[in-house]
């Protein structure tokens, strides 16, 4: 199979309007990629192509998503972007590159390790050999075309949010699962039953395969949803949502009601500029703030349900 990476540059304020115009055009594997990518920008352009290349000089991030080959969505990504350097006053640079199934693969196996997260959780590649130490909470994990390998600081306060709160048989629902990895950890670390969507067919899939990899088909169910009319009808006592500032505030209601009382609310994928304006309608939705991390213009939330 072969797919269109679409790589979008800009300023670290466009992270969460291109993240989401991804998302709602349904691409697979939505990545955001931290700075250092910064001086990919120094790099020789066209002159007729100067003026779009000329980016914000703060924070500049990459954001990548993949379509299938056959989807005609380019025209509707450009006229986007057009639309956010207007509104942001900020350029942005666009790279499009055909990929292969078996490129990507490969691909992730050249920088991909085994690293810790938090004090027990350890992330390791389906393809390296790891030695446990004692309480070692180990996840195997092949990210494919999925978002959340661990790496990404989003991801990352989920993962200590779900090591320091779950104590065993909570029932969790993951909003948008990506790969799978804060289902993973919620199953290692004794929840009950969880529930994984992701509006993405392709991370819902590669979820899957990651829950068989490390046995945990007996408490984890990953399936393709829309988070805001498929989960209605559930109950959860943790709900983990890495998502962006937007669904996260257009979604609360949802994730307030179908929360049991006194349960916790995992939030990340919050800029730090709206984490004001987040915290604000968390409380005005009934919940209390428990912990917030912080890091790289990243903002996670653990709030509970009053």
């Amino acid at each position: 199979m072969k797919w269109i990476e679409i790589s979008v540059l800009v300023d670290s304020r466009g992270v969460e309007p291109v993240s989401g115009l991804f998302h709602s055009l349904n691409c697979g594997g939505v990545l955001i990629e931290d700075p250092g990518a910064g001086e990919l920008l120094q790099q020789p352009v066209d002159e007729d192509k100067a003026e779009q290349y000329s980016l914000c000089a703060s924070g500049t991030v990459r954001v990548k998503a993949y379509i299938h080959e056959d989807r005609q969505v380019m025209e509707q990504i450009e006229q986007a972007l057009g639309e956010l350097q207007e509104l942001l006053g900020c350029t942005y640079k666009l790279e499009t590159a055909e990929v292969r199934d078996e490129d990507w693969a490969e691909s992730w196996k050249q920088y991909y390790h085994t690293f810790r997260v938090g004090r027990r959780l350890v992330i390791k590649p389906s393809w390296e050999q790891y030695q446990s130490q004692a309480g070692d909470v180990v996840i195997e994990l092949d990210p494919g075309m999925a978002f959340g390998t661990g790496i990404h600081a989003t991801t990352r306060f989920c993962l200590i949010f779900v090591e320091q709160y779950i104590k065993g048989g909570e029932k969790v629902i993951d909003a948008g699962c990506g790969s799978g990895i804060l289902s993973l950890a919620a199953a290692r670390l004794g929840a009950a039953e969880i529930l994984a969507m992701d509006i993405d067919t392709v991370a819902a899939q590669i979820a899957q395969q990651n829950i068989a990899i490390n046995g945990l088909s007996d408490k984890i169910r990953a399936v393709a949803g829309d988070i805001f009319a498929d989960l209605k009808q559930q109950q959860a006592d943790v709900i983990m949502a890495n998502l962006t500032a937007d669904i996260i505030l257009s979604w609360l209601p949802v994730a307030v009601s179908i929360l049991n009382q006194s349960g916790l609310l995992i939030a990340s994928g919050i800029p730090d500029s709206r984490w004001p304006e987040v915290k604000a309608a968390m409380q005005e939705a009934g919940l209390s703030i428990e912990g917030i991390l912080l890091d790289s213009d990243w903002v996670g939330a653990a709030a509970r349900r009053l």
